[in-house]
């Protein structure tokens, strides 16, 4: 059927489908399937064109927001718009990627660094990607730029964000997560020094031996996050309370005792070689705590320092003289033999051993009394026994 006998069907039919199809059915498919085809190539373009309006909105909006969390969604979807939506696109983001770099970094200055780790990290991604989007359409401006400062926005910006921070900052508890996302972020760095170093040359500027809120951040830390960090402030703090030659302020040996550590005071007090700063403990702690582990600790101290040590040990034995396993513990403590002298000790020994014996005689005495009591309940009974009259006996028998 000729195109002009279909036209005739068709006016003749008054555009009913049924009657076209029923005369023409052939032509009348294959009408309806060119038609089908046209919509969706119009489609098609108008969907493309819209898309590719969006997409020019979105690269014109995104230098507006004003948060970095909307700034990171927008410049992602960018990333999966720019290969898709033509060189225009392309060309407008070229235009405006400056200003784009600049509204991220305005963004992000204002976070704390952990934040900033992770927004610069993204950033740098997203500006990877857009740099591999970009070359389909051969703009080796738009290319270059990106792909240098999804590399610079880590190795300048970054960089000195953390170093600002690591000079600048109060080291205390309340930095513990920012601390942990350095090291992490240093790690993933073919040379995590170059950061960490900044970190530990600023925390050697601070005495960990006086500096409580060095000792409880280092305290806080879990060698599992905090790391190389974790392990170089442990190293330094083990030291400081071990080698006996650095001063360990009264405040961290307080928090210690208040935070149920007294063995590490003990032994830093038992070995301290600096007889000056162990007067001074001295005089603050020994015989006012009401703990005779501490007091044992300074008696231990070989150090000649002016103290009481021989009347403790004299009122300490005296009023616990009846307590054996309180005079054995105190005998056998270290330097109390070089404080009393020898015959001095002696005499407590013999202390001890008059205890014994007399415990031993008391509890033997007991023994004589339940004895005696117990003859004496059994004659008592034969003597009431023998006070019965004789009929009664008798009778019994």
């Amino acid at each position: 059927m000729s195109l002009p006998d279909f036209i005739t069907i068709v006016k003749d039919s008054s555009f009913n489908i049924s009657d076209i199809y029923q005369k023409a059915p052939n032509e009348t498919l294959i009408t309806l399937g060119i038609i089908v085809v046209l919509i969706l190539i119009g489609y098609f373009f108008i969907d493309r064109s819209i898309k590719r309006k969006n997409a020019l909105k979105l690269v014109e909006t995104i230098q507006d927001l004003r948060s970095f969390d909307d700034f990171d969604k927008k410049i992602k979807l960018l990333v999966e718009e720019l290969p898709r939506r033509g060189e225009e696109v392309a060309t407008s983001l070229n235009s405006l990627k400056e200003h784009i770099l600049f509204r991220a970094a305005k963004l992000i200055a204002n976070l704390d660094i952990n934040k900033k780790i992770d927004s610069y990290s993204s950033l740098s991604k997203s500006f990877e990607n857009l740099a591999k989007g970009s070359k389909k359409y051969n703009n080796t401006e738009l290319t270059k730029f990106f792909e240098t400062k999804s590399k610079e926005v880590l190795e300048e910006n970054l960089f000195l964000d953390i170093k600002y921070y690591c000079e600048n900052t109060n080291y205390n508890t309340n930095e513990l997560e920012n601390i942990n996302a350095i090291v992490s972020y240093a790690n993933t760095l073919s040379n995590p020094e170059y950061i960490l170093n900044i970190m530990k040359k600023e925390l050697d500027r601070f005495s960990f031996g006086y500096n409580s809120d060095i000792y409880k951040l280092v305290e806080s830390m879990e060698e599992e996050k905090s790391k190389q960090i974790y392990k170089y402030c442990k190293e330094k703090l083990d030291a400081i309370f071990e080698d006996g030659n650095f001063e360990v302020s009264i405040n961290i040996l307080e928090y210690l005792i208040e935070s149920k550590q007294n063995e590490k005071v003990y032994n830093y007090i038992s070995t301290l070689k600096l007889s000056n700063y162990l007067q001074q403990l001295y005089n603050l702690f020994f015989d006012k705590k009401d703990d005779i582990y501490l007091d044992l600790a300074f008696i231990a101290n070989p150090l000649q320092i002016e103290n009481e040590y021989k009347k403790y040990i004299d009122e300490s034995l005296t009023n616990n003289w009846r307590d054996k396993e309180h005079i054995e513990f105190v005998s056998k403590s270290k330097g109390v033999i070089e404080v009393l002298g020898h015959m001095e000790f002696r005499t407590l020994i013999e202390r001890v051993d008059n205890i014994a014996l007399n415990e031993e005689n008391t509890k033997k005495i007991e023994e004589a009394l339940t004895i005696a009591k117990r003859a004496e309940s059994i004659a008592l009974e034969a003597k009431s026994l023998n006070k019965r009259p004789l009929s009664s006996n008798i009778q019994n028998n």
